[in-house]
């Protein structure tokens, strides 16, 4: 059985989760890509750090909820503006379009994420569960608690939910390898989606009868957070054209030195750092899928000198782009 002590939801796009070498050494990417309504889920994530390399999830958002199982070590989360640190097992519940990040902060830390649609969960509408509960949760008048710990009532049996939640995707999923020591899991049978289902109405079912579940509050952060969020979908949408920070500013309403420490403080990275990040990124996916030169490469993820592209490439990935094309081969 899985054992733990937290558990988080979270709801927000495309995840890139980055496997850190601890001493300096090149940094492994894996992407997260957001996952396309017509994709069947659920869908099990985990990831074990270790000390050579540790999880790193950088700033994001998606349509879906992410139920995480913080198993063993400690982490350090965002969620919108906020810093959490995760000192011991526990769950968590983060709403949709929430712009979060993760860090691993000890030598070893394991994680396991549960992805799961609540549209997925619809009924009659002379359904009581329709219209007593997942109706007021789509339409974001009720949430989801954020936080599940052993000082709540529920919490032993929210971990046994999870457990048995666990043991289907590890016994029936399909296992999807993939970057370093991150595996995905995915269910193929029928019989196994509606498992997990019942798994996730029973989690629901704990939450309501608890208490945990609350009305909907409003708060400033909100604005800011759509701050965050226009500007990384600005970046994603013109990587490949020149992108300057005023522009960024402008969209947000803000000033320009402002916008740039507001941006540091709330992603992890400058705006700058962030832009090179996923030009890199999508380099690497050319440069994995074609023959393109690099000079092509370059152009095509919006590095308009060659000589800049292999510098900033090789600071990202720790070497250059012919040397990771070559170890492709």
């Amino acid at each position: 059985m899985v054992e733990c002590n937290c558990l988080f939801f979270y709801s927000t796009g495309l995840q890139t989760v980055i496997f850190q070498k601890r001493r300096g050494a090149m940094q492994r990417t894996k992407k997260h890509s957001s996952i396309p309504r017509e994709y069947p889920l659920p869908r099990l994530y985990t990831s074990v750090s270790t000390k050579e390399e540790s999880l790193k999830v950088e700033a994001d958002w998606h349509d879906y909820y992410e139920l995480i199982y913080f198993q063993e070590g400690s982490f350090q989360l965002y969620l919108n503006l906020k810093e959490i640190n995760i000192e011991e097992e526990c769950l968590f519940l983060i709403p949709k379009g929430c712009v979060h990040r993760l860090y691993a902060t000890s030598e070893k830390a394991v994680e396991h994420s549960l992805c799961f649609r609540l549209e997925d969960f619809c009924f009659s509408e002379e359904d009581i569960l329709e219209q007593g509960f997942f109706r007021e949760l789509r339409k974001e008048e009720h949430f989801f608690p954020k936080e599940i710990s052993l000082s709540h009532l529920g919490f032993l049996e929210m971990v046994q939910g999870f457990s048995e939640i666990y043991k289907l995707f590890h016994q029936h999923g399909k296992k999807e390898s993939s970057v370093s020591s991150s595996n995905s899991y995915r269910l193929e049978r029928l019989a196994d989606h509606m498992m997990v289902k019942g798994g996730l109405l029973q989690l629901f079912a704990i939450m309501e009868g608890m208490g945990m579940i609350s009305e909907r509050r409003l708060v400033e952060e909100e604005k800011q957070v759509l701050f965050i969020k226009n500007s990384i979908e600005y970046i994603r949408e013109h990587y490949a054209e020149k992108i300057y920070i005023r522009d960024l500013a402008n969209l947000c309403q803000l000033n320009e030195q402002y916008f740039t420490r507001f941006f540091g403080n709330n992603v992890g990275i400058s705006p700058l750092e962030y832009i090179n990040r996923y030009r890199v990124e999508k380099a690497v996916e050319i440069l994995s899928g074609g023959e393109d030169k690099v000079l092509d490469v370059a152009k095509a993820t919006g590095f308009h000198n060659q000589g800049n592209f292999i510098k900033i490439f090789k600071s990202i990935m720790g070497e250059t782009p012919h040397q990771y094309r070559k170890r492709l081969e």
